[in-house]
């Protein structure tokens, strides 16, 4: 038993020879803790462990759709708008005519989502944008902005590249819930 003042602490095992008065409080302290058996094991080693492995494995929540499939479908959408016949059943070739682009965009972004809507993804907003650009010594600058879901919304883009236009679609699939 060690005193100080009118403190008195208690420490150590029996047969350990009395602490001085010169010891501070801290160091019987230790001494005393140091000695004795940890009777709590230590968890944050196997905490972090188990955490990194769930951080390893497969992500919360996956998108039921195949991306590669609707790009496809996009392709096959755009394709098909400009085969163009006349009335004797020959190939008439597409001419770009800025008074038909947007009754055109609107036919391409309206068969595209009732074509993904055929693949019942219930849970799914479906927006569809398309745009037709004329290729005449300029650039294009395509931008969209909204909140993702890294999880479960995605988005995809197709660009078809004509001699005289670019048609340019994008769906974007948006979780509901």
């Amino acid at each position: 038993m060690a005193v100080w003042g009118s403190l008195k602490v208690s420490g150590g095992k029996q047969g350990v020879a009395p602490v001085s008065q010169s010891t501070r409080f801290s160091e019987t302290l230790t001494a005393a803790l140091g000695n004795r058996k940890n009777k709590y094991k230590d968890v944050s080693k196997d905490l972090n462990t188990y955490i990194n492995k769930e951080e390893e494995e497969k992500t919360i929540a996956a998108a039921p759709f195949n991306v590669n499939r609707i790009k496809t479908m996009m392709q096959k959408v755009i394709r098909s708008q400009f085969i163009i016949r006349d009335e004797d059943g020959d190939l008439v070739k597409w001419v770009y005519n800025p008074d038909k682009n947007l009754e055109m965009s609107q036919k391409i972004a309206k068969s595209i989502k009732d074509r993904i809507r055929g693949y019942n993804y219930s849970r799914y907003r479906i927006v569809s944008i398309c745009s037709i650009v004329e290729k005449d010594g300029q650039g294009v600058h395509y931008k969209m902005k909204y909140i993702m879901d890294p999880y479960l919304d995605n988005y995809i883009q197709y660009a078809h590249d004509m001699a005289k236009i670019w048609i340019i679609s994008t769906v974007i699939l948006v979780h509901k819930d």
